[in-house]
């Protein structure tokens, strides 16, 4: 059985993630998080971030090896 939950307060999603994890009977399949707008500034920041990284000036870590390093530990 599948059974969907809408988080009303933003603040609490880790706080219930971690509770449920405790249940062995409950596996958590996916976890998506509500259509939101970014505010520009915000979007500003990633442009730079991308320009950064075309132009060699820094450097990334994939997505895969950094949810290696956090796999199994708890949601703050």
């Amino acid at each position: 059985m599948e059974l969907t939950i809408n988080i009303k307060e933003q603040k609490n999603i880790a706080a219930f993630l971690n509770m449920i994890k405790e249940f062995n009977y409950v596996e958590i399949v996916d976890v998506k998080e509500g259509d939101t707008e970014i505010p520009e500034k915000h979007k500003q920041l990633l442009d730079e971030r991308l320009s950064s990284i075309k132009e060699s000036k820094t450097s990334f870590k994939s997505w895969e090896s950094v949810k290696q390093k956090y796999e199994g530990k708890a949601i703050l």
